[in-house]
């Protein structure tokens, strides 16, 4: 099944004949490399661990083969939970990075940009429809070029987003802000770090995401 790859309250074009790095964080292990020049490598068997105090453990696997997808190149990467292993898929063109696959919350398969490479103070919306009624998914980029440590580990050169999570009123009135977050991605990594949360008539939630190891090959 196809899954989006990063959390949405919130959330992958390298050559295979990279040297493998080591992101093993509790060993202190390499942070990528300046020589991968974006933010999601994709090169064949490159792993990722994540932990997520919702859904706990995860591990990431790039799979080295792509498709096209509504005219756009996606790689394709496995993710597996404690629920089992899923497919997701994500595509960089131009700077402009999205994740393709189900939206648990809609049941449905959508296509959300996730990180652009731009300057500071660029944003952008992904706009879902649920029952009828949009919320809308804001992202900010309110850093760049930064140092970000995550579990004892300093990454860097690092991108910061603010991310707004808004709905439409159901009574007719302006949108209605719900919740809100921040998330980090790291030059020759990819994410390390994300939060959020959000409250909405006493429905509330959050989570916080980081990165515990990895390996670039």
């Amino acid at each position: 099944m196809k899954r989006i790859l990063f959390p949405v309250l919130a959330i992958f074009v390298f050559a295979a004949c990279q040297k493998e790095v080591d992101g093993n964080l509790g060993n202190g292990g390499g942070g990528g490399g300046g020589a991968i020049l974006d933010y999601q490598p994709v090169s064949a068997n490159s792993e990722w661990d994540y932990l997520s105090t919702n859904n706990g453990p995860s591990h990431m696997v790039a799979l080295g083969t792509d498709t096209t997808i509504n005219g756009l190149r996606y790689y394709k990467f496995n993710t597996t939970t404690t629920a089992g292993t899923e497919r997701g898929y994500v595509s960089k063109v131009n700077g402009v990075y999205r994740t393709y696959g189900n939206f648990d919350p809609a049941g449905q398969v959508i296509e959300l940009v996730y990180l652009k490479d731009s300057a500071i103070g660029v944003n952008w919306t992904n706009t879902i429809s649920l029952g009828g009624f949009g919320n809308y998914h804001k992202y900010t980029i309110s850093r760049k070029d930064i140092q970000h440590t995550v579990l004892g580990k300093t990454f860097s050169p690092v991108i910061e987003l603010n991310y707004d999570f808004s709905i439409d009123d159901p009574l007719g009135g302006p949108r209605i802000s719900v919740g809100g977050g921040k998330y980090y991605y790291a030059k020759g990594v990819g994410l390390i770090e994300g939060y959020f949360g959000f409250d909405f008539f006493g429905v509330s939630a959050s989570d916080t995401t980081k990165l515990l190891n990895f390996t670039i090959r």
